[in-house]
């Protein structure tokens, strides 16, 4: 019987070593998601716990089955706030998720156009522009509506950095929003948005031609030379953007914005453009 006793006194110390009580795992996940940067990952928490990695991840993933994690990505969570009602939005600040969903990426588009008060629309997806390969484009992370753009590693130039919550991410300069939402009108929402972009852009103190021109030569994509200059020969914008993108034009036809029907051609651009384009630029 003594035996037994001890034997079932040993078995049970080794089950709490193994399996620590609520509180001490209450501990732990306290000592987890103040390390949380605001995202948590296997090795990080590894350290934190004195785990072993395997472990760790197993305990990360009954956490997030439990609802005080959401998961991220494989291997990374977010920490749920403390009282929150449910696990559907649980990063303040969505940017810090960026570096920890992709290789190489920045904030671009419509969002980098909010970002630097090109624009008072408020877009609730985050816009992505990534070299990564992307399998989805639309993808939701820890609650946060994503759009993601592949694009090629020469379109990642001319980019800032912000620190947001310890994580760094990028995001592409005024000028190179500009640029980017000429090369491509669906990153801002359509072209008479982009309108409205560039219109805020030449209005502002920090409007540079000679920045926007330098950045359209890095990027030497003829489509991009045609929808600026054609976009600032109407909005009455700098002669000498204007003059350079008729330099750069080429004769293949492009679309002003490939999302709409564009029955006219504008020669003097290599242009198509919809019907009443005038009124779809328009300031009103």
């Amino acid at each position: 019987m003594l035996a037994e006793s001890n034997s079932s006194h040993i078995m049970r110390t080794m089950a709490h070593a193994t399996h620590p009580s609520l509180p001490a795992m209450r501990s732990l996940l306290a000592s987890v998601a103040a390390s949380a940067r605001p995202l948590v990952d296997v090795a990080t928490a590894a350290g934190v716990l004195g785990w072993d990695r395997r472990r760790t991840a197993k305990q990360l993933a009954r956490w997030s089955t439990q609802g005080f994690l959401r998961r991220v990505r494989r291997g990374t969570y977010a920490v749920v706030p403390t009282g929150a009602m449910t696990q559907e939005q649980v990063i303040a600040d969505p940017w810090v998720l960026i570096p920890a969903t992709f290789r190489q990426a920045y904030i671009g588009g419509w969002s980098a156009a909010q970002h630097w008060d090109l624009t008072e629309q408020i877009f609730q997806t985050l816009l992505v522009c990534t070299s990564d390969r992307v399998r989805r484009t639309q993808l939701i992370v820890a609650g946060t509506m994503l759009r993601a753009r592949h694009v090629p590693e020469s379109w990642i130039f001319a980019t800032k950095v912000e620190w947001r919550e310890g994580a760094r991410v990028l995001v592409s300069d005024v000028h190179k929003t500009i640029l980017d939402l000429c090369a491509d009108p669906a990153l801002g929402g359509g072209i008479q948005h982009v309108m409205h972009c560039l219109r805020s852009y030449l209005a502002r103190d920090d409007c540079s031609t000679a920045r926007l021109l330098e950045y359209a030569r890095q990027l030497a994509l003829p489509t991009a030379f045609k929808r600026l200059g054609f976009l600032c020969e109407a909005a009455h914008g700098p002669i000498e953007v204007i003059e350079e993108c008729r330099r750069s034009v080429t004769a293949g036809l492009a679309a002003l914005d490939p999302a709409l029907n564009s029955p006219k051609i504008s020669k003097r651009w290599q242009l198509r453009l919809p019907a009443g384009w005038e009124r779809v630029l328009s300031d009103d």
